[in-house]
């Protein structure tokens, strides 16, 4: 994997190294971009991992040092991590492996010229790729899994406040600024923002335009998220553009009630008045009107939060994701 040194993707991407490394039969190697904090990482996991500069598709020098690596090792199975680690194979293959690139977005195509097999993390992605014109037999649907509560809290500074949660990089995409401008209409609560990114200033500045920035708390990204969980009263996703929505799979494994944007992978995750509420991106009004929603009717809460939790241990918990990662294995090397 070449990715970023935070999001979901790359959160996955650690949390599907460790448990295919737990599997008994299973020899695994991972290659990454440099990064010290997760190799590191990795390396406490008791996981053979090697890093690569992996600067750009033209990065010969990484290129070569990938297929001495492959060479060495003889998998009999290669996963690219999307993109930027899909165009890092030569064309020729390095033994006789099998090469899956996995897909957590919309991607071009051309990336994956040099894999045989397609993972697609929604089903959404999964028909993209068919439409495209990738054979259909050759492309599957697995989902992402995501870590359970281990119980972990930071100290709640206002009792008296209610807590709204949202989590992610301060992206444009993620529209945390329809939250922050909700708290306005929703005095019973404070926002806390999990995340980083270049938007944290913008944030301070519309709380402090609305008059609601002593009600907006923001902390950096962590491992430990169990402990912004635990203290939530209510879980939201705001995003305008969100192919999949692991930050929902992780609510619902910690039991707290979602609300999210009508977008996308979210909008697919989430039945309306089921395991979650839903509103149109971008609409302050009706946000407010989903979280008074949950605050009128606690039947309907409780009945969110069962389901969301019986979803999620359904079809996103670690068990049920990895056997299907093993199926596929043992499947495509017959």
């Amino acid at each position: 994997m070449s990715g970023s040194n935070t999001g979901g993707a790359e959160k996955f991407f650690e949390r599907m190294s460790v448990a295919l490394n737990n599997q008994e039969n299973l020899n695994l190697k991972v290659i990454i971009k440099k990064n010290p904090k997760r190799f590191n990482f990795l390396k406490k996991e008791k996981i053979d991992v090697d890093q690569l500069n992996f600067f750009n598709k033209f990065d010969i020098f990484s290129k070569y040092k990938l297929a001495k690596i492959c060479i060495k090792f003889n998998p009999n199975i290669i996963i690219t991590w999307m993109n930027r680690a899909s165009l890092m194979l030569f064309e020729k293959k390095y033994s006789n492996e099998i090469r899956i690139g996995r897909l957590g977005g919309f991607y071009k195509l051309k990336n994956y010229i040099h894999c045989d097999y397609l993972i697609a993390n929604t089903e959404e992605i999964k028909n993209y790729i068919i439409l495209k014109g990738w054979d259909k037999k050759k492309v599957f649907y697995l989902p992402n899994f995501v870590e359970e509560n281990n119980y972990s809290k930071i100290k709640k500074k206002n009792e008296n406040k209610k807590v709204i949660l949202a989590v992610g990089r301060f992206h444009e995409n993620k529209d945390f600024e329809t939250i922050i401008k909700s708290l306005l209409f929703l005095n019973g609560y404070e926002l806390w923002l999990v995340g980083d990114g270049h938007l944290k200033k913008r944030y301070f500045y519309i709380a402090k335009k609305y008059n609601v920035k002593n009600r907006l708390k923001i902390f950096n990204w962590t491992d430990e998220m169990s402990r912004y969980y635990n203290l939530a009263d209510i879980f939201v996703c705001s995003s305008i553009i969100e192919p999949l929505g692991n930050v929902i799979l992780e609510a619902w494994s910690h039991r707290i009630p979602v609300i999210t944007s009508n977008v996308m992978g979210p909008a697919k995750l989430v039945s309306h008045k089921v395991n979650g509420l839903k509103f149109q991106k971008k609409n302050v009004k009706n946000l407010v009107e989903c979280v008074e929603t949950l605050e009128m009717n606690n039947v309907l809460k409780k009945k969110i939060i069962k389901n969301g939790f019986n979803n999620f241990k359904k079809n996103y918990s670690e068990k049920v994701v990895i056997k299907k990662y093993l199926d596929f294995f043992h499947k495509v090397m017959k």
